[in-house]
């Protein structure tokens, strides 16, 4: 066993753990730092003592990771940066205090240690997912978003399953490194119990990967195909409620969307808030009308609007049909805290002081529109970010799922290709198609295995850029695992970590 820990190097340690973990995110094409990045701080966990110095190093180790991986919130808000990081990082503590007071409490042999560190972890994933309108954003699966062979569990598991076989990896890792010494001396003792949890881990893996590999070559007949077109508009933030950009954003979107009917999709799909005012004025409403019935074509569209009988505003998506006539609405369900509305206004209220928050109403309906006799239902903004908001659309009929958001706040950084994992998986989980059209990217098609089968794009870039795409989606309704009983294998890593505790106990006991 490896030495007590000098203060300077635990904090290098977990300094480094956070970067390593921070890195796998920003889209630098280091999405594989993320098997190893956890191995410092599980290093630190083991051989700091003192719980106060734990405390302060693990947090040290979330500030970076997720102040680092979420800086892109700095371009709307500072003090959110703060606050979110600052958040988020607790559970990083709780992660590590929890562990650290087991290890101290129950005689764990490397084996049992192996799966209660990764059960540990998820669970802290999901209930910062859960608690305080939950927030899962940077789950480490998400990371793998383009591993496709590896992410195929997530059908059974959902992310926190991805989570799980990576934290499992960094566990097994830490186990070599801290046993490195009794290893070099060939203690057999030490040594046969380290092979037997590398072998562990790497059977896993491998397992998983076999399992990912069967899915992609299974193909199944479509039930159903349906032509859609989405529109990117890449219409700046600053813009986008400007009065002097009114006319221009609204000839560019319905100069992109006869583009794309000549395409003669069955729906063509405008992004979040994409109307350049509220639907409920007459000239808009009137445009948008018309436009659909030139076309003759559904509209489905992102745009405020306001119920003048409760006098309560609303994010909505609008679907029209190619007549012209409004068909159906869905209200957001899930609103962004301190964007989209204030939490304990009776509290937070003084804020609307120093920052421009909006003031919308939740809605209430899981609305499933239908085209083309397929039915399909709609995520505004973040709302992908929320597997059990995914799976009520699914239970209630949806074949297919359509994202519209508005990620022009973020400028060009990480944010669009983090927001995207989120949709992949939603994809992967449901096997359901996912269909996101984006205000300045990343506007895409991911069919039911996590696979971007078409994109806006130009000259090699996706965000940023304005056009639009068409494509065929494949509609086969498979009925996943996760979509009947969602996330089972929580319990599982619940009942695990007990058993864990209980075994190790019962142990040292007898």
């Amino acid at each position: 066993m490896l030495r007590t820990l000098t203060n300077k190097k635990g904090i290098v340690l977990s300094f480094a753990s956070g970067i390593l973990l921070s890195l796998s995110f920003l889209n630098f094409g280091l999405d594989w730092f993320v098997w190893f990045g956890l191995v410092p701080l599980l290093i630190v966990i083991e051989r700091e003592d003192n719980y106060k110095f734990l405390l302060k190093k693990s947090a040290l180790c979330g500030i970076v990771f997720f102040g680092a991986g979420l800086y892109w919130l700095y371009f709307t808000t500072a003090f959110g940066l703060i606050i979110v990081t600052l958040y988020t990082a607790s559970y990083v503590v709780l992660f590590s205090l929890l562990l650290k007071f087991i290890n101290n409490r129950k005689a764990l042999s490397p084996l049992k240690r192996l799966f209660l560190i990764p059960s540990l972890w998820i669970l802290t994933e999901y209930a910062r997912g859960h608690l305080f309108t939950g927030f899962g954003w940077a789950a480490l699966g998400y990371s793998q978003y383009e591993n496709l062979k590896l992410i195929q569990i997530a059908d059974f598991c959902g992310v926190y399953g991805v989570s799980f076989l990576i934290v499992l990896v960094n566990a097994a890792i830490a186990e070599v490194v801290i046993n490195i010494r009794p290893l070099f001396l060939f203690n057999k003792k030490v040594l046969i119990r380290t092979c037997g949890v590398v072998f562990m881990a790497l059977s896993l893996v491998l397992l998983v990967y076999i399992y990912g590999d069967i899915k992609l070559n299974t193909t199944a007949p479509p039930e159903e195909e349906v032509k859609i077109s989405i529109i990117q508009g890449n219409i700046k933030q600053s813009q986008k409620w400007h009065p002097f950009y009114k006319s221009l954003i609204l000839k560019k979107y319905k100069m992109l969307t006869k583009m794309a009917s000549f395409d003669e999709p069955d729906i063509i799909i405008w992004p979040e808030t994409s109307l350049p005012g509220y639907l409920d004025e007459s000239e808009l409403f009137k445009e948008i009308k018309e436009l659909a019935r030139d076309i003759e074509i559904p509209l489905l569209i992102g745009a405020a609007r306001i119920d003048s009988c409760e006098q309560k505003y609303y994010n909505s998506a609008v679907l029209f049909s190619k007549k012209g006539s409004l068909l159906n609405v869905y209200d957001k369900i899930h609103l962004v805290p301190f964007g989209e509305y204030i939490p304990f206004d009776f509290i937070f209220g003084f804020l609307r002081n120093y920052a421009e928050i909006a003031d919308f109403s939740r809605g209430e309906i899981h609305t499933i529109f239908d085209v083309k006799r397929v039915d399909f239902g709609v995520l505004i903004c973040f709302e992908d970010i929320f597997p059990g908001l995914v799976r009520t659309f699914v239970a209630r009929g949806a074949d297919f799922m359509v994202n519209i958001t508005n990620d022009a706040w973020f400028l060009k950084s990480s944010e669009p290709y983090q927001h995207l994992s989120n949709s992949v998986f939603r994809a992967v989980e449901n096997r359901i198609n996912v269909v996101r059209a984006a205000n300045t990217g990343i506007s895409c098609f991911i069919d039911p295995y996590g696979r971007i089968t078409g994109k806006v794009s130009s000259k090699g870039e996706d965000i940023f850029v304005e056009g639009y795409r068409t494509e065929t989606i494949k509609i086969n309704r498979i009925n996943s695992f996760y979509s009947r009983f969602g996330d089972v294998f929580i319990l599982i890593a619940l009942i695990t970590a007990t058993g864990c505790v209980l075994g190790a106990g019962i142990k040292k006991t007898f």
